[in-house]
């Protein structure tokens, strides 16, 4: 006999996240975007002249991590880093034209994740396969 394994909470949980982040990639390959590099443009795309500290918080990084990310980008013309004009020590993070319109698709695909989201009431459990499901349907398009 087959036992139905219950479903908790937290693996539905774990089970949006890892879709979101294969819709991501999906839509975003095209354009040569990691997700980790992604999440960086959406943050410069929404504190443009941020530094280098207060996203590596954000994007919970190490600092040295942070800084081959931002070389990586800087390489493909997405990025540019300048020195901070209130305090020489400081660069400040800048989307370049290319990174303009990455971020632009970037937030396009974030925005639609979000609606997905916002379709379901999250305070009843069983929504949460709702959303799983939903989340499939957005991914097999």
């Amino acid at each position: 006999m087959s036992q139905q394994h219950p479903v908790t909470t937290a693996e539905l949980i774990y089970q949006v996240g890892q879709l979101e982040g294969k819709i991501i990639q999906q839509r975003l390959t095209d354009i040569g975007i990691r997700m980790d590099h992604a999440r960086l443009l959406h943050y410069v795309s929404d504190v443009p002249g941020t530094n280098q500290v207060d996203l590596a918080k954000y994007l919970n990084v190490q600092p040295a991590t942070l800084t081959n990310m931002i070389k990586k980008l800087e390489q493909q013309n997405l990025i540019i880093r300048r020195i901070s004009p209130t305090d020489s020590h400081m660069k400040q993070i800048f989307l370049l034209p290319k990174g303009e319109v990455a971020a632009r698709k970037i937030n396009d695909v974030f925005n639609q994740l979000n609606q997905i989201v916002a379709s379901v009431d999250l305070k009843n459990p069983e929504q949460f396969q709702q959303l799983v499901k939903l989340l499939e349907l957005k991914y097999q398009e």
